[in-house]
């Protein structure tokens, strides 16, 4: 996916049936492969414009809605979302509720553009939880499998939380049945970036083991996944391993790519959320 040396496989704990990025990279190595993902400026550039454009508006609203089936938010709830980029889900939910925003991120740069009105906190949450309010709200978007101790995060998200408050958590599903159908190919692997890979029966241990009560458990849409798995299996194919095409070929892909999307993923996204067999889950817990 990175163009990037090294290799790595997974291996399951035989206990806990946790999947894990296998040699685990260091802090160090693990600098090397964020490098020119999301820190260049065209990489910066691509997420705003999607996140402030209509697919990312609605995908943020998908994910209010998805909360809001364990309980409606009102202006007296404090939603805390760690990993926050940009703010763009905590603008969202400010906007469709009036709640009370915090957001926490390692990004310096991204905080510093970050969407308004919110409070902004850098650094990961174990440093910075004495300074975060107590919420009633705690998400996980796309950031508990980057985390080395996600058991570790989540104590320390018990800690925040009011008495009864919610955390979030939404991720890549290991279940998934495109992940069968790619293997090594499957974008949602994102490795090394992703250290942990959950199946429902793993996240759902994971926040037993924090002190945390599932209430809701559900598959997610994510249009793309066959799309984006299927361009690296063809890269792979038509030029070899850790072979970079040129941006010409990448054009020329463009449309069929594209077309594949409209034609068959989309409609496969469907059938598969139906099903619980999509690439993405969101598991809703309870303070307990």
């Amino acid at each position: 996916m990175w163009w990037k040396p090294g290799r790595f496989d997974l291996a399951r704990c035989a206990s806990c049936g946790l999947i894990a990025t296998w040699p685990r990279p260091t802090p160090a190595a693990l600098d090397v492969y964020y490098q020119g993902v999301y820190d260049t400026a065209e990489a910066r550039d691509g997420l705003r414009s999607f996140y402030e454009g209509r697919l990312g508006r609605l995908l943020n609203y998908y994910r209010l809605v998805t909360i809001e089936k364990v309980r409606p938010l009102t202006s007296d709830d404090h939603v805390v979302d760690v990993g926050c980029s940009y703010g763009h889900f905590l603008q969202s939910v400010h906007a469709a509720r009036q709640v009370r925003t915090t957001g926490i991120d390692t990004d310096a740069s991204s905080l510093a553009s970050a969407c308004q009105p919110a409070t902004y906190h850098h650094g990961t949450l174990q440093a910075v939880h004495h300074d975060v309010a107590p919420a009633t709200v705690l998400t996980f978007l796309e950031c508990l499998e980057h985390d080395p101790d996600p058991v570790g995060t989540l104590k320390v998200a018990h800690t925040v939380l009011a008495p009864d408050g919610l955390i979030a958590i939404e991720l890549p599903m290991w279940d998934g049945w495109l992940r069968m159908l790619f293997g090594r190919f499957w974008h949602p692997l994102f490795i090394p970036q992703h250290l942990n890979h959950f199946s429902r029966a793993s996240l759902e241990a994971t926040v037993r083991a924090a002190g945390f009560e599932p209430v809701h458990h559900q598959a997610m849409l994510f249009p793309s996944e066959l799309t984006l798995s299927a361009r690296g299996a063809l890269l792979h194919l038509l030029f070899g391993e850790a072979r970079r095409p040129r941006p010409a070929v990448e054009k020329l892909l463009a449309p069929l790519l594209i077309l594949l999307f409209w034609t068959v993923d989309l409609p496969v996204q469907f059938l598969l959320r139906l099903v619980g067999r999509s690439g993405h889950q969101t598991l809703i817990a309870r303070r307990i």
